[in-house]
């Protein structure tokens, strides 16, 4: 009997072991190509979950289709392979609905927040050799000409803060939707394309070795970090900004004492002060939240800007 007990005992353990070891192992997918805010995001909180708190966490890029491809691939995820989160931007979570007539994912049903990760403001930058100096500029040769600008894809926030701007003014803007952040920057840098609007994680290299130019920043109030460069709303544009957050969610059907402790882990990493630091030099602000709390952020932003992006008249297949 005692022999039969302690058998039992080793083989609860050893069950226990393997559900542990199972919890750790965590495929991040992000909907966007390597480069991006999102991406390099990812790859510093992966690291810092695997120093930290033991994590074997992998990044998984899978662009396409406005983040649809990737939460296919968060849907499809085999349990038995461990958990799978999504790090994705406030498009994915907030306004893709408003956009796909047939979207093929429910934020409400298929994702479990878990926490808050950033936010940045989008500034308009245009190629060295562009004579637009400032948003007067721009619009002014936008209502005697084409203006060509990029955006990550259809839908993206860029996207919507640069068809509000174009609403506005009257301008002549014409879009070119690129497969991520990085493509639309390199050629903004070539002078393939008018201008862009972007956040600075991935334009500030650019910006500090002079191929890009800083013209305006796209929120209600000046960027503390660019405090030089004045806000759309200053030269007479009300109500053209967009901010652009970024937040974790877990596969639905997650186990939920798993999920919160995902929540506390990575909140934990991303108020490290080295973290924090890190990415208020590329102008992006660490702001972790519980999942309560980022929850009731993707819906408020999906009732703010839905009937913006119908007025826009933008909609998708």
């Amino acid at each position: 009997m005692k022999r039969w007990l302690e058998l039992m005992v080793c083989m609860t353990i050893a069950v226990a072991a393997q559900a542990h070891a199972q919890n750790r192992k965590v495929t991040l997918v992000v909907p966007y190509p390597p480069g991006g805010a999102a991406d390099q995001m990812a790859r510093v909180v992966s690291q810092e979950m695997r120093d930290k708190h033991g994590y074997t966490m992998i990044v998984d890029n899978r662009p396409g289709a406005g983040a649809q491809v990737a939460m296919n691939a968060v849907n499809n995820a085999n349990p038995a392979a461990g958990t799978t989160l999504l790090l994705a931007d406030s498009a994915a979570y907030s306004l893709n609905r408003h956009l796909y007539p047939h979207l093929n994912y429910n934020v409400k049903t298929d994702l479990l927040p878990l926490t808050l990760a950033a936010r940045a403001p989008v500034f308009l930058l245009v190629n060295k050799d562009s004579p637009v100096r400032n948003i007067e500029d721009l619009v002014k040769l936008g209502q005697t000409k084409r203006l060509t600008y990029g955006s990550p894809g259809v839908g993206s926030g860029t996207h919507l803060v640069a068809e509000m701007l174009r609403k506005a003014t009257g301008a002549n803007l014409e879009h070119v939707p690129y497969r991520g952040a990085g493509p639309a920057l390199i050629d903004a840098v070539s002078g393939q394309i008018d201008f862009i609007f972007d956040v600075l994680i991935g334009s500030r290299e650019y910006v500090e070795n002079g191929r890009l130019r800083l013209i305006a920043a796209a929120s209600k109030e000046r960027s503390p970090l660019r405090p030089n460069v004045p806000t759309i709303a200053e030269s007479g544009i009300p109500n053209v900004d967009v901010t652009i957050w970024w937040g974790f969610s877990a596969k639905a059907g997650t186990e939920p004492a798993l999920a919160r402790q995902l929540a506390t882990d990575l909140a934990s990493v991303l108020k490290d002060p080295a973290i924090v630091k890190r990415f208020a030099g590329f102008g992006i602000e660490m702001l972790p939240s519980t999942p309560e709390e980022f929850a009731r952020l993707i819906e408020d932003d999906a009732q703010t800007y839905g009937p913006i992006i119908k007025s826009l008249n933008i909609s998708l297949n």
